[in-house]
């Protein structure tokens, strides 16, 4: 194993590991009948692009938190074996969350049981064809990706007030805990494996299969929508996305970092939780009213 760094069990605690900085909240979203198809600025680009996203995260947390708990008994730093309790707790939540708002999108007729059967088949493969420190890996080069997304939501704010309320509530509050726990899984890494070399192979991996199959479950929604040739909303998508806005051109930076020698992920600035949480509270509070 190359170690340009060597594991060690000494846990250097960052601002986010106590388990005050990592909340596991609830969240109880309804989907009512007001929600429309395309929920994302009406646009099906846009709206099929976060629900492929979406469908891949029940198999996808369960898969983030096997790669965890499999080294947690190793952990000897209790701040550390804290942060992975809080980190479970977000992401189970997640994955109840987002089978509630799944069930939400096939009522509208997208063919998600067909596309999480072959995410949770594909799933299990890498899984028990990889070592656990090449899952591990992989778990924390996802969760930099996730960070990150998370991170450009919630820097335009203004963005996701054009979702519908329901939705934006789900995302928002989702952002927010990728933000509060993207290094977790990266310091389990970093502590009980280090090996440098591993962690940038790994994230070249990862970077191409998240952009391709997440390019093919958004073709396919458009294309079971009847939207694949909407020119309209692709050309409004790709400048939220990449022009003018550019909320994932901003990105490129921050996941560029990853492949640094010495990388940590507290060392890219999170988008301010109270802004965020301001607007989850109001959304929340709409949505009561």
């Amino acid at each position: 194993m190359n170690t340009a760094f060597a594991p060690h069990n000494t846990y250097s605690v960052h601002d986010r590991t106590s388990t005050e900085s990592i909340q596991v909240r609830q969240l109880q979203t309804i989907y009512g009948k007001d929600i429309p198809r395309f929920w994302f600025q009406q646009n099906p680009v846009l709206t099929c692009m976060l629900i492929g996203l979406s469908v891949s995260f029940p198999a996808g947390e369960r898969y983030f938190i096997d790669s965890v708990r499999a080294f947690e008994e190793q952990v000897r730093d209790p701040a550390l074996r804290q942060a992975i309790k809080a980190f479970v707790g977000q992401e189970a939540n997640h994955t109840r969350e987002h089978r509630k708002a799944n069930n939400f999108f096939a009522s509208c007729g997208f063919p998600i049981e067909a596309i999480e059967t072959k995410i949770a088949a594909r799933i299990r493969q890498i899984q028990n064809q990889s070592t656990a420190e090449e899952n591990l890996a992989r778990t924390a080069a996802l969760e930099h990706f996730t960070a990150i997304m998370a991170k450009a939501f919630l820097d335009h704010p203004q963005t996701l007030e054009t979702m519908h309320p329901t939705m934006a509530r789900l995302w928002i509050w989702h952002a927010i805990e990728e933000q509060e726990h993207k290094s977790v899984a990266f310091d389990v890494y970093r502590t009980q494996v280090g090996d440098e070399d591993l962690r940038r192979r790994i994230m070249l991996e990862v970077s191409f299969f998240f952009i391709l199959l997440n390019t093919l479950r958004t073709l396919t929604l458009l294309h079971e929508s009847g939207q694949l040739f909407n020119l309209g909303a692709w050309g409004r998508s790709m400048d939220l996305l990449w022009g003018r806005v550019g909320v994932f051109r901003k990105t490129i930076p921050a996941y560029l970092a990853y492949f640094r020698r010495g990388f940590h992920p507290d060392q890219i600035p999170d988008s301010p939780a109270e802004r965020a949480l301001t607007q989850l509270g109001e959304l929340v509070r709409s949505a009561k009213s």
